[in-house]
């Protein structure tokens, strides 16, 4: 009898030991789960974060065009300058579905600009002194001074593998605002 009880009390152990044992399995393989759930979701917040940076300049707001001055464009410029420094890209980069490389590039008029991202400062202080106003005439003949407004009209391009936004051209607007 003594040996029978043993052996119950050993067999409880066990059933105890494996028990626990596939406890903590599940709790592992939960949270591991929830873990990298949690993850994808941070990273697809921070991805949607840096494009939001660019793409707040891109579409139709209230049925209008989103428009921009020059400013915003240097300073998007000087943005996709710092993340290209950052990434360690050395002089202008060809964009590509796997490059984390940033073109900016601007249409006026006939000229296009290309790689604001890498011209240097005293070149993009003079692009904002030639197109921050624009000069035009009222109804009375008098000369209005305007802000200059420009578009992103073409689809930014964004990365199939990298998901960011790695070119935006900007062309001057010559609608009514």
């Amino acid at each position: 009898m003594e040996n029978a009880s043993k052996a119950l009390i050993m067999a409880a152990e066990i059933l105890i030991g494996v028990l626990i044992i596939s406890i903590g399995v599940y709790l592992f393989n939960t949270l591991g789960k929830y873990s990298a759930e949690t993850t994808a979701e941070m990273e697809e917040t921070q991805l949607e974060q840096y494009n939001n940076q660019f793409l707040k300049y891109y579409g139709t707001s209230g049925g209008q065009q989103i428009t921009c001055t020059i400013h915003d464009i240097i300073g998007l410029a000087n943005l996709a300058n710092k993340i290209n420094t950052a990434n360690n890209f050395e002089g202008v980069q060809p964009v590509s579905d796997t490059s984390e490389y940033i073109e900016i590039d601007l249409k006026i008029g006939v000229k296009t600009y290309k790689n604001l991202e890498a011209m240097p400062q005293d070149e993009l202080v003079n692009l904002i002194k030639e197109n921050d106003i624009a000069y035009s005439l009222d109804e009375d003949g008098n000369t209005v001074a305007n802000t200059k407004q420009f578009i992103c009209k073409q689809e930014p391009g964004i990365g199939t593998v990298t998901k960011k936004v790695n070119y935006m051209l900007f062309e001057e607007y010559k609608g009514n605002l």
